[in-house]
């Protein structure tokens, strides 16, 4: 059988503790940056006027709300 002492116990729960706080930031630190992936990927700037506006479907070129300019959707290819 194992024999803890009093001080070896809490010992073990606050290593428990701490290791239970460690994997809970962990867990959150990766959603948070998975949600950031996600809302970049669905946010478009006009070319024209510079709005910001969210993405609408799967086309491959949308239209602004404001000028009504066309924008392509995907990663931005352009060097500068």
């Amino acid at each position: 059988m194992i024999e803890l002492d009093l001080p070896q116990f809490f010992v073990m729960i606050l290593a428990l503790v701490a290791v239970g706080t460690g994997l809970g930031i962990l867990v959150n630190e990766l959603r948070e940056r998975r949600v950031v992936r996600e809302v970049r990927r669905n946010i478009l700037r006009c070319r024209i006027c510079g709005t910001v506006y969210r993405k609408e479907g799967q086309d491959t070129v949308q239209s602004c709300p404001e000028c009504a300019s066309l924008n392509p959707c995907g990663r931005d290819r352009r060097l500068g």
